[in-house]
């Protein structure tokens, strides 16, 4: 009877690993398809003696246009949409441009969504020292 036993628990152990190999499984490369940020210049908590002209931030893969909101706080406080959804192909950079509101932090936020529909929120702070 142990003989059959010991038959029956291989077979049900053998079966179980073919129905874990048959299994769909996440890919490293399906977790790489969500886009993430990059680089960005000036990087986050960087310190730079004058304002930028743009802020750049590379993600990787596509980000669609059209769902773009990003917006820059400035030193003086006042917060200015710089850039909102506009149409086109989707992109892998964004370029944002920086008004020179002098000596102080400045904060950037973006509220994106990538070509495969994911949401991405994000933001970068930098610090101008004259």
């Amino acid at each position: 009877m142990h003989e059959r036993h010991r038959i029956v628990l291989t077979r049900r152990f053998v079966l179980l690993g073919f129905a874990a190999l048959s299994m769909p499984v996440s890919t490293s490369r399906d977790a790489a398809a969500h886009s993430r940020v990059l680089d960005a210049t000036p990087s986050d908590g960087a310190v730079v003696a004058r304002p930028p002209d743009r802020v750049l931030v590379r993600f990787t893969s596509a980000i669609d246009r059209r769902s773009m909101k990003i917006s820059l706080i400035g030193p003086t406080d006042s917060s200015s949409l710089v850039i909102e959804g506009s149409g086109g192909p989707p992109i892998t950079e964004l370029a944002i441009p920086v008004p020179d509101q002098g000596a102080g932090s400045y904060l950037v936020r973006w509220d994106i969504v990538s070509a495969d529909g994911e949401r991405i929120r994000g933001r970068l702070r930098f610090l101008v020292r004259r």
